[in-house]
């Protein structure tokens, strides 16, 4: 899933398996709670925690200076 791709105001449960690897999107939430609750069920008895949650944020900037996020839908002129 490339960053355009990446659903905004959504909590994700994402996975790393080493440093400097990519990114695997692993689940989709509405609430912080279910996200860091899935992302503690996944990393639940391993030694090296592999899992995350977070969610992606309209960047302020975009509105300020009009230019396109790379999370923001493509707009026709």
């Amino acid at each position: 899933m490339t960053t355009r791709d990446l659903p905004l105001n959504t909590w994700l449960v994402v996975e790393q398996k080493s440093p400097g690897a990519r990114l695997t999107l692993v689940s989709k939430y509405a609430t912080q709670r279910e996200a860091e609750a899935e992302r503690d069920k996944h990393n639940q008895g391993v030694a090296e925690p592999h899992f995350s949650a977070c969610i992606v944020l309209e960047p302020i900037a975009q509105r300020m200076g009009g230019h396109q996020a790379p999370t923001s839908p493509l707009r026709a002129a």
